[in-house]
């Protein structure tokens, strides 16, 4: 971003009150640059953070906006959990790569996105209910999981309005910045497209049409180390189809993913929008078709990849040890790299890869 011309004897962009040339004339454009930076992203998560109920029917909304809980923290959580804290791979512990928080799983995963009242009535059916894969307990899954992606969105959106407002304080104008611009169009889009995406789906809700959408269910018989609630564009099915062109469609059709343990039991729930049939019934069926170990292998090399929304077991965690850890995290920042990879083989069908990690590793 470029920094915007001060005069001398001006008040100096930074902010303290002195004169231009008192304060920070002198330092070089990169250390103005890191510092405003630094000023930018001061308590933004807590900034830019938005507190509204999502559900459709507002008249029925209470006051109270609570920190809603994406994936179950009593049924899901609770399981994953050492001494009430898990792992996160969420993207909030630096300003620029993805990394790793010990968070309590309290607060693991909370969104502002509903009101008490309607995160308890809502999503009875699977807080209060065992999960046994029926048509409504899916489509609350998808739900929720639509709602949180949908909520992080928006406040991403609105992070970047404060970061830009900040840097334009200490003098430096983003817009100015081609690539901050292309990455504000983008977030614009996602946000506008998941707009789309939850009409759709509040209509659903209002209605009780549970059945409009689509799933497949892989279930595995002991409990998983790991959880994940994501909502994704398919690129390419395993077979190297294409699916969504994130370049140039308009409208992206979306899978969602849930991964989670039950009782001495774990499930892996694919779904989507039934006017999406043609292109996900095609891909679970071949990804129920792959071996086992490869619909592991699969996911082992996509998940850090494709989602920020990974909650996995300290015990896992530290079984794994440093350099294990350290691998993960390089991998869900290298997805620029393995596109890149991916575009000059022009192939993108699915070939085994060993992964250092293993997420279904049984403890």
């Amino acid at each position: 971003c470029a920094a915007m011309k001060v005069g001398r004897n001006e008040p100096c962009p930074c902010g303290s009150g002195k004169k231009y040339k008192k304060c920070c004339l002198n330092k070089t454009d990169d250390e103005r640059l890191a510092e405003a930076i630094m000023y930018s992203m001061q308590s933004i998560e807590k900034d830019a953070r938005i507190k509204q109920c999502l559900h459709p029917n507002q008249g029925e909304c209470d006051q109270k906006i609570i920190k809603a809980h994406a994936i179950q923290n009593n049924r899901i959580l609770n399981k994953i959990a050492e001494e009430g804290h898990v792992i996160t791979v969420d993207g909030t512990s630096n300003m620029i790569f993805q990394g790793t928080q010990i968070k309590g799983r309290k607060i693991a995963t909370t969104f502002t996105g509903f009101c008490k009242y309607h995160d308890k009535i809502l999503f009875q059916k699977i807080e209060d209910c065992e999960f046994v894969g029926s048509q409504e307990q899916v489509f609350l899954l998808t739900y929720r999981t639509m709602a949180w992606h949908y909520h992080k969105k928006q406040e991403q959106l609105n992070a970047k309005a404060i970061q830009y407002k900040r840097m334009y304080e200490r003098g430096f104008d983003m817009a100015s910045s081609e690539g901050f611009r292309l990455f504000e169009k983008g977030l614009k889009l996602g946000v506008r497209d998941n707009e789309k995406e939850k009409l759709i789906f509040d209509e659903l809700l209002l209605n009780e049409v549970y059945d409009k959408v689509n799933f497949c269910i892989w279930e595995l018989p002991y409990e998983v180390q790991f959880a994940v609630s994501m909502m994704h564009e398919l690129e390419h099915d395993i077979y190297g189809k294409p699916i969504n062109n994130l370049e140039t469609d308009i409208n992206l059709r979306k899978l969602y993913l849930n991964i989670f343990p039950a009782d001495s039991k774990s499930f892996c729930v694919w779904s989507w929008l039934t006017e999406n049939n043609d292109d996900y019934v095609e891909f679970s069926k071949q990804f129920m078709d792959l071996e086992i170990i490869d619909r592991e292998n699969y996911l082992n090399n996509k998940l850090p990849r494709w989602s920020d929304s990974l909650i996995i077991s300290p015990r896992l965690w530290e079984k794994w040890g440093s350099g294990i850890q350290e691998a993960l995290v390089t991998h869900a920042n290298f997805e620029i790299l393995y596109r890149a990879m991916e575009e000059e083989r022009s192939d993108y069908k699915y070939i085994y890869m060993d992964t250092p990690w293993d997420f279904f590793q049984k403890l």
